[in-house]
């Protein structure tokens, strides 16, 4: 669902700031240091239970301040729902949805939204932990099978590898297995028919941007195993487990490899392939949502005028729908002329932060 308002209170260096956005275009500019990227981050917190900025949530509690909280409504024309998330500087929190206490897991996927922000560039450049991270978020936004396999595996894993390392606990392996690659079964199953997908979208976003071709493939141990199949590889590699502590094999040690123009990124791109590699991933999300959940995610673009030249971020406003709603951070209004965004349109709106000093 679109978001038509959002209120932060004591978070980051906001004091207390409210923002009504509209449906198409959404610019919010001022200098560094204003605040921006932080209205950015509490739509991300409210979206999907996680900051892209800290691991740390209490880090966004306003110096001075002992708690933070931020509100936001999201409505379509048949509903309208209000989530909001309160942290204090004691590890304190508490998400609600239209005021009744809510875990995270029940907002995934129900207010997509689509990120493209320079710590998001770590797909293409980090680990195969940052890119597993990316699909596994992708995915559990649109599969609330997958997520719930993946929460299963995470957990029976972290109980598994501490089982290695105590050989009192070997007896708990069954059980521990068991739940283990029945959880891997599902996500593997998910995993190959997702991918497939999602390559069909960044191969169409390719083309429409008229330049060179992105495309991913997946690397995994067996993309076809039953769980029986997982239980003999986990029992076949059980000593070498027991000696490494750790578990060595399931989806938990796949990789995803971007690929730009048949040559992996990550090892051969240049800094201008990797900008435009992570624009056209992040619009063949947008895609990929947009088609598994028949939701149109909202779009946040962070600092997108500063990260690529005039040329690349002009086709990629061109690629977006007119009627997704964006949110677009600047540092002026100049980009946002010269690329012919009319913010007298009424379904445009601009709001301007100016730089707050800490007291």
């Amino acid at each position: 669902m679109p978001i038509d308002q959002i209120k932060l209170t004591g978070f980051r260096n906001h004091a207390e700031t409210s923002m009504s956005f509209g449906p198409g275009i959404n610019v919010i500019w001022g200098e560094n240091g204003s605040g921006k990227t932080s209205i950015l981050e509490a739509v991300h917190i409210l979206s999907v239970g996680k900051s892209f900025k800290t691991n740390r949530i209490n880090e966004t509690v306003k110096h001075h301040s002992d708690f933070s909280r931020i509100e936001a409504g999201f409505s379509t024309n048949e509903k309208t729902e209000t989530i909001s998330f309160s942290q204090s500087k004691d590890h304190r929190r508490q998400l609600k949805i239209n005021n009744t206490t809510a875990k995270a897991r029940e907002i995934i996927g129900k207010n997509p939204i689509v990120l493209l922000s320079p710590e998001e560039q770590k797909i293409t450049k980090g680990t195969p932990g940052d890119r597993r991270g990316y699909f596994n978020k992708l995915y559990s936004t649109v599969s609330a099978a997958y997520f719930k396999a993946l929460s299963v595996f995470t957990l029976t894993l972290k109980q598994r590898n501490a089982a290695l390392k105590n050989p009192n606990q070997k007896e708990q392996f069954n059980t521990w297995d068991n739940l283990l690659a029945e959880s891997a079964e599902t996500i593997w199953k998910h995993r190959i028919c997702f991918n497939s997908r999602y390559n069909k979208c960044l191969k169409t976003v390719s083309k429409m941007y008229n330049k060179n071709s992105v495309s991913v493939s997946l690397l995994t141990d067996d993309t076809q195993r039953t769980k029986d199949d997982i239980l003999n590889e986990f029992k076949k590699r059980e000593q070498a487990d027991l000696r490494a502590q750790r578990t060595s094999f399931g989806p938990h040690k796949d990789d995803l490899i971007f690929l730009f123009n048949s040559t992996p990124i990550k090892l051969f791109g240049s800094q201008g392939e990797h900008k435009i590699s992570l624009v056209l991933i992040k619009l063949a999300e947008y895609m990929f949502i947009k088609n598994e959940t028949s939701q149109t995610p909202t779009l946040l673009l962070d600092d997108l005028f500063a990260k690529l030249d005039f040329k690349r971020s002009d086709a990629v406003l061109a690629l977006l729908e007119k009627k997704s709603q964006t949110i677009i951070t600047n540092t002026d209004l100049v980009d946002i002329e010269k690329h012919g965004i009319d913010l007298n349109d009424p379904n445009n709106k601009s709001f301007h932060l100016e730089r707050q000093c800490s007291n």
